[in-house]
């Protein structure tokens, strides 16, 4: 039977990982909405900087704890980032996408580590 910290800090964990795959997803939105001319340029650039600030927030937690996915969860920013330049015209879905699974992959195998599961 795992021990009541062992599932605190696994359920922390696991809520931080969800918490920045959403702010990833919802800041990947904002990129679909703006390369689609959803938005014009100031809202643009408004919905873009709100988005990063809240993925780079979830971002924060995963970091500072220096254990764990932090290089994917990092990869997945510099995806995000990559969507928005030249105006966000053209992002790169495919690259998003795979630096998101790998990230899920790895979050998913350092969980089931923590509690002792291979």
């Amino acid at each position: 039977m795992l021990e009541a910290p062992t599932v605190t800090l696994y359920l922390a964990r696991r809520d931080a990982y969800a918490d920045f795959l959403s702010a990833a997803d919802t800041e990947s939105r904002v990129a679909h909405f703006r390369s689609e001319g959803r938005y014009k340029e100031e809202e643009a650039i408004a919905a873009v900087d709100a988005a990063y600030a809240a993925t780079r927030d979830k971002f924060n937690v995963i970091d500072i704890e220096g254990v764990g996915p932090i290089k994917e969860a990092r990869a997945v920013l510099e995806q995000l980032q990559a969507m928005h330049k030249d105006g966000g015209v053209n992002p790169d879905w495919r690259d998003f996408k795979a630096a998101r699974e790998e990230f899920v992959k790895s979050a998913g195998d350092f969980l089931r580590k923590s509690l002792g599961e291979e």
